[in-house]
């Protein structure tokens, strides 16, 4: 298929320049401001949310395949603890934890006052069942974050004794994402559960329209009810960024999700944006499966990839100069990020990768697959990367599809070799790491298994502390940068923009917008 990347990246950098200059030249005409509005909260308001994916049309915690679908969990499902700004573990369901000496048992208290949806009641019995059933359920994708959890024991009503066939010193953590997010158990047999969810977090599904919009209310049975957070959610799927951005400055939204290449637009028109996440772990990178294709399976050939990568003219030229190129999955200064990377990790050098791909046994290159989602921004640099793996003379089948058919084709029917999106990052290194790098990991269809990772990962989640794990975590991290185990390009901001009238929207360390406090002034 022909390419015509090289003029549009140019121009797209041209413009990038030219936007930043406009932007010099209008300092302080627009504030771009993230200041909450003052005044009284609207408590029978309506939250108009833009989303730039429909999460796959499956939001059942346990099955779900889409890495983006938390967004539209949150409102629904408290989980056993939360994670605060910092990215420190903090109570929610459970009100405290406590492992045994040996760290092979993790014992937790759990709130008295919590209700389902259905009037259904939160106890030891309703965490056994949903533990046990993202362990053994026949679609669960949360498999590897509860590897550790060997049994689960009812002392008593309101304590439940996690039994671990290892110590597992991020286990709290895990349980703060969706591993730890509380289904019904009355609900578990439903079968539209993957449309319409069962929790007991601060608002209900009311009415699906896949692909199109969620409805949220108010559940006024909530332990922790807010009463000046809006009365109603209706989160809108819109795949088109610009689309989304405009329906703010039209109040057709109140707020959205945009793109990285977004916010200069969107801070020159004076359009409040969320103030960012003290620490976000998300990442755009390729995901590769490394074991279909048989070039790919060589190591020799993923850095090859990596070498043909402009990351720097991507992020500057396509992501809006928001994305810190990168070689890691962990972003510099992140407590698990490796401090041992080499300088030209993340360097263009077509000549080197050619060299490398003959002595792979590759010297006129090979064929391979690589698909983005339908949306601008994911296939623009899926065009751009198409272009570059070209140059080291690797023939690309470019597929640009519906992000259904794109994650069924790469993690259950295995068909696709790469495709380019965003990581979204994670509460805890362990769950990126069982998430891509492990062979069971959902992210990793060929099922690649290094003997190095999988045993720095067991010693990461054996860390009795942070400062513990951090040594094991850095490691891996390295050794994944040697390997090329997926192909980072840059570690990624994802902002939200909104009107004068919202506050109280957060972004989470794993990058996800959780709307469970937001209020509308009137």
């Amino acid at each position: 298929m022909p390419r015509t990347q090289n003029r549009f990246l140019r121009g797209a950098l041209i413009g990038a320049v030219a936007s930043t200059m406009m932007l010099a030249g209008c300092a302080g005409t627009g504030s771009g401001s993230s200041g909450e509005p003052k005044g009284a909260a609207d408590p029978n308001a309506t939250l108009r949310f833009g989303y730039g994916t429909d999460g796959g049309k499956n939001y059942d915690p346990v099955t779900a395949a889409n890495q983006f679908v938390p967004g539209f969990l949150l409102p629904v499902y408290d989980r056993l603890f939360d994670l605060d700004e910092d990215g420190k573990v903090v109570p929610m369901l459970a009100e405290s934890s406590e492992y045994s000496a040996d760290g092979l048992s993790l014992t937790l208290k759990l709130r008295k006052d919590v209700k389902f949806h259905d009037g259904t009641a939160f106890n030891a019995d309703a965490v056994k069942a949903n533990i046990e059933r993202g362990k053994t359920n026949a679609k669960s994708t949360i498999k590897p974050d509860l590897a550790t959890v060997e049994t689960v024991d009812v002392v008593d009503p309101q304590t439940v004794k996690l039994n671990l066939n290892a110590p597992n010193g991020a286990l709290t953590a895990i349980l703060a994402d969706r591993a730890g997010m509380m289904v019904s158990p009355t609900a578990m047999s439903n079968p539209d559960l993957d449309l319409m969810p069962v929790g007991a977090g601060p608002y209900k599904v009311t009415a699906d329209d896949p692909g199109v919009k969620v409805s949220y209310e108010r559940f006024e049975g909530y332990y922790n009810l807010n009463k000046n957070a809006v009365k109603k959610i209706e989160m809108m799927i819109q795949l088109d960024p610009e689309t989304r951005l405009r329906s703010v400055t039209t109040n057709e939204l109140d707020a959205t999700s945009i793109n990285m290449n977004q916010l200069d637009s969107a801070k020159n028109q004076g359009i409040r944006l969320a103030d960012p996440a003290k620490v976000s772990t998300a990442t755009y990178l390729v995901y590769l499966n490394m074991s279909r294709n048989p070039a790919l399976a060589n190591p020799k050939v993923r850095e090859a990839l990596s070498l043909a990568i402009d990351r720097s003219g991507i992020n500057k030229g396509l992501l809006g100069g928001a994305c810190d190129p990168t070689a890691q999955m962990f972003p510099k200064g992140y407590w698990a990020a490796s401090t041992d990377v080499p300088k030209d990790a993340i360097a263009q050098d077509t000549k080197k990768a050619k060299t490398l791909l003959t002595e792979a046994g590759y010297p006129d290159g090979f064929e391979m697959s690589l698909a983005a989602i339908n949306v601008q921004q994911y296939s623009n640099v899926a065009e751009a990367l198409a272009e570059q793996f070209e140059k080291i003379g690797i023939k690309v089948d470019l597929q640009i599809t519906e992000p259904v058919q794109l994650l069924g084709n790469f993690n259950a029917q295995k068909v696709t070799d790469a495709y380019t999106s965003v990581w979204p990052g994670a509460g805890d290194p362990s769950r990126t790491v069982s998430s891509l790098y492990l062979p069971t990991g959902l992210f990793n269809p060929g099922a690649l298994d290094i003997p190095e990772v999988t045993k720095l990962a067991a010693e990461g989640l054996a860390g009795k502390d942070q400062a513990a794990r951090a040594k094991s975590y850095q490691a891996l991290s390295k050794v994944t940068i040697e390997q090329h185990m997926h192909l980072p390009i840059c570690s990624a901001s994802l902002p939200t923009a909104m009107t004068d009238k919202v506050r109280g929207i957060p972004s989470t360390v794993a990058s996800v917008v959780d709307l469970r406090n937001v209020e509308i002034t009137k």
